[in-house]
């Protein structure tokens, strides 16, 4: 059996394709809790010897500002997952036709 590049570049495409969807599906329901956003400024404080900035917005138990960032950050490698794989999909379309 030969494994050709368009092969590999196609089924490498579908991969970053399914990657990409779960990242974003991800980034639609993680939340982050009130009580975990005060144990990690918590912890930061200490280590740098200073008292704790607690401050900030809850809604029903998860901390909005901590939240959103997570959201952020999943939805990005989304990004970057979708844009891989249409890269290799641009690669499949060029090795196909040279």
């Amino acid at each position: 059996m030969v494994v050709t590049l368009q092969a590999c570049t196609t089924w490498a495409s579908v991969a970053f394709g399914f990657a990409s969807a779960i990242a974003w599906l991800y980034a639609s329901v993680v939340k982050v809790t009130r009580e975990q956003v005060v144990a990690q400024r918590s912890d930061d404080a200490a280590r740098r010897g200073e008292k704790p900035n607690l401050a900030g917005i809850t809604l029903d138990g998860w901390d909005m500002s901590a939240t959103f960032a997570a959201q952020s950050k999943w939805s990005v490698r989304g990004a970057i997952l979708a844009a891989c794989a249409i890269g290799l999909q641009a690669i499949t379309q060029v090795a196909a036709n040279v």
